[in-house]
């Protein structure tokens, strides 16, 4: 299991690794989030208070991989996630951050906070690739992604349907070791 190593305080918010019985706080973040932007790949009725349990559990199971929440005032304000590609030689030094703040919180910098810890983790977990992924509109967290050094990659046509229409999702990295290859 990766574990982080602190609890952090940052602006009166409590950062730290999500724990197996945080699952009923993760799941009603990841309803509200799900309930209110359509940006994210999960609908509220495809997220269960047992599937989210069995994914910390999962999740905290495996080695380099990085679950951490956050919380404001004991309540679970925010999710990131960042794993590494280990299931072939040739991509364990690929990484992937995926992160959720719940509406409410969303806009005051906790995301980019939260995405510079993961960036941070996964280079000091040997990273040479970081890669995120959203959809074209969600302009927040481009910017985020941005802000950190990520670099667009490319475009995924039609790749979600949300309602009735088809969206892009836009691709992002950040090489962060040394490489022969060049950018």
């Amino acid at each position: 299991m990766s574990t982080f190593p602190e609890k952090l305080e940052i602006d009166g918010y409590i950062i730290r690794q999500a724990l197996p019985e945080d699952a009923e706080g993760l799941y009603k973040a990841r309803i509200d989030v799900a309930s209110h932007c359509d940006t994210v790949l999960s609908t509220p009725d495809e997220i269960s208070l047992e599937g989210v349990r069995s994914w910390v559990e999962d999740w905290l199971k495996r080695d380099r991989r990085l679950f951490l929440l956050v919380e404001r005032d004991g309540e679970i304000v925010g999710q990131l996630w960042v794993w590494f590609y280990d299931s072939k030689e040739k991509l364990k030094h690929v990484a992937e951050i995926g992160l959720e703040i719940v509406p409410s919180h969303q806009g005051k910098g906790l995301g980019k906070k939260l995405f510079k810890i993961g960036v941070e983790w996964a280079e000091k977990n040997g990273a040479v690739r970081i890669q995120a992924e959203t959809l074209e509109r969600n302009t927040p967290v481009i910017k985020i992604m941005e802000e950190c050094g990520f670099r667009l990659e490319g475009k995924r046509y039609a790749l979600v349907k949300n309602g009735n229409r088809y969206e892009n999702a836009v691709c992002y990295y950040k090489i962060v070791g040394s490489t022969t290859e060049r950018e």
